[in-house]
């Protein structure tokens, strides 16, 4: 049994309680957000160390290892907990990170450079511990958005996707 069914099993059992008939209900798009909210989180972190080290201004170079660590971050959880999909690994893969890539090159860099070097957003949150750019945050929320309408319509593809295209 693979992880999204057992997991579906065990709510199905707890149907009873309000939080569980609920994660039951809408489990895909919770699992998405809760895995995406991760990956974010590992994408900030990637970002943030890389950018304390190269500086703000040199944002394009602490980007590519940032969105390359998300990427195989949120490929491994959305196949094993989210879409649940048996389909073949390497070709999902090839088509995951292909979509991941154009998602993070319109939104994340495109977004980036017109806040950043256009707009001159240059404003950081400080977070107590650390500062994170808010270009950073507004790109992300933009990518969060993009990667589940791609992996839902172009990489995950169900009987009922396949149909639609």
């Amino acid at each position: 049994m693979r992880n999204k069914q057992k997991i579906l099993l065990w709510l199905s059992k707890r149907k009873e309680k309000k939080i569980a008939a609920l994660l039951y209900r809408f489990y895909e798009p919770i699992t998405y957000l809760i895995f995406g909210i991760l990956t974010t989180i590992v994408n900030v972190v990637v970002f943030t160390l890389l950018e304390n080290l190269l500086g703000q201004e040199n944002w394009y170079l602490s980007n590519l290892p940032a969105i390359f660590s998300a990427i195989l971050f949120a490929y491994l959880t959305n196949r094993s907990f989210v879409f649940d999909s048996d389909g073949n690994f390497w070709v999902e893969m090839y088509r995951f990170f292909s979509a991941r890539i154009v998602v993070s090159l319109v939104f994340e860099y495109g977004t980036t450079y017109v806040l950043f070097n256009v707009l001159h957003l240059d404003y950081q949150l400080d977070l107590h511990y650390v500062k994170v750019s808010l270009f950073k945050i507004i790109s992300l929320v933009l990518v969060l958005v993009g990667n589940y309408i791609a992996s839902k319509i172009f990489v995950f593809r169900t009987e009922q996707t396949k149909n639609v295209l």
